[in-house]
């Protein structure tokens, strides 16, 4: 069974290159006012990423719909998760706003033939597709199935072991060192970082802090969590945590997020 940094290796990615992460923030349309994607479109261009890797193939479909990303620029790498993934579910804000989601895995497709999805399980059980209708139905004829890839990753981590290593500042004092599940895009942002790769840049990811001021965050229709804003969502991960973690990381140049929360309250502002 490959791991995500086997696959990268596999892929000629190098640890300097350029990597963009596109992550799942991007699900609160609230959050991408239209000066606000100029500008975020504008630090696209300027780091010139080599690399795109986006979570999922939903929020791909949405960061082009939104203009963040040009119709001309190729996502490479699709991640997600394999069970949502073969049983079509979505967990998201309002999935309403992804009518025809499914068809998007074969339009990312047309637009870059050589775009690898990249499935994970969280366990150790064998990660594959077993359905063969997912082959030409779902990802298009000529598709070459040599680009799904399959890895497993492990979900649970402590605060203190970023201290440990450096990445951190005291993060550990505020958040304990007690165990607890990571959100899957924050733990591929920290197996990243683990497996060396020194040039990492993040967008739509809560990198702001746990006091992130969540008036202007949207409240979830999606009916596991009806009627709650992203910190008070009620799961196994901690996601107060994560944001300051991603926040500390981001001051200790470990990661450079493209996202600016004094900019957006501005073009939020200006509404």
């Amino acid at each position: 069974m490959n791991s995500l940094e086997d696959i990268l290796a596999d892929l000629k990615i190098k640890n300097n290159d350029v990597i963009l992460y596109l992550g799942g923030r991007i699900d609160d349309s609230n959050l991408y006012p239209p000066k606000y994607v100029e500008y975020l479109r504008e630090k696209i261009k300027i780091i010139n990423p080599t690399t795109i890797i986006c979570h999922n193939y939903w929020y791909a479909k949405k960061y082009y719909e939104k203009q963040i990303l040009p119709q001309d620029i190729k996502i490479d790498i699709i991640l997600g998760y394999l069970k949502y993934f073969e049983k079509g579910d979505l967990q998201t804000i309002e999935p309403k706003e992804y009518t025809g989601h499914r068809n998007w895995v074969k339009i990312l497709v047309e637009k870059n033939p050589n775009l690898v999805y990249a499935f994970y399980e969280f366990s150790k059980k064998t990660c594959e597709l077993k359905d063969s209708k997912f082959n030409d139905e779902v990802f298009g004829k000529d598709y070459n199935l040599n680009n799904l890839k399959f890895f497993n990753m492990e979900r649970e981590y402590s605060p203190k072991l970023f201290d440990d290593l450096g990445w951190t500042n005291n993060i550990a004092s505020k958040h304990g060192d007690k165990s607890r599940n990571a959100t899957d895009g924050f733990r591929v942002i920290t197996k990243l970082i683990g497996a060396g790769f020194s040039n990492l840049n993040i967008l739509g990811f809560t990198a702001f802090g746990s006091d992130e001021d969540q008036s202007y965050h949207t409240t979830y229709g999606y009916k596991r969590y009806a009627g709650q804003k992203y910190f008070d969502l009620k799961t196994s991960e901690d996601q107060r945590a994560e944001a300051d973690i991603l926040q500390s990381m981001v001051l200790n140049q470990k990661i450079n997020n493209l996202e600016n929360c004094d900019k957006l309250i501005q073009y939020l502002n200006r509404k």
